[in-house]
């Protein structure tokens, strides 16, 4: 039994992470204050990274793309690069193209 105020938390899996991240990155960005809800959207999405629980079917590539946007100074090509196989691989399109 749960002592009181004891909080539980559902596990969240690599997948939602990614899709959480591609959700920061559809954002629609009008102004400045949009900008930095998107930014925390994706702070707080990169946050989860280390809890988040992988699935066997995983594809190999969903640890190499969050690797690859935790680094602190990712070049913005790279990032580019990252964004646009997770629009490619979830069948979204990339917002603005």
């Amino acid at each position: 039994m749960m002592g009181q105020g004891a909080m539980t938390t559902t596990p969240i899996t690599v997948r939602n992470v990614l899709q959480l991240l591609l959700e920061a990155d559809s954002y629609p960005r009008q102004g400045n204050t949009d900008w930095r809800h998107a930014e925390r959207m994706e702070g707080a999405a990169l946050e989860k990274i280390e809890d988040a629980i992988g699935s066997p079917g995983d594809p190999p590539e969903f640890q190499a793309w969050l690797g690859a946007l935790r680094k602190p100074h990712i070049r913005n090509d790279e990032r580019e690069a990252v964004y646009d196989a997770m629009y490619d691989h979830f069948g979204s399109p990339r917002p603005g193209c």
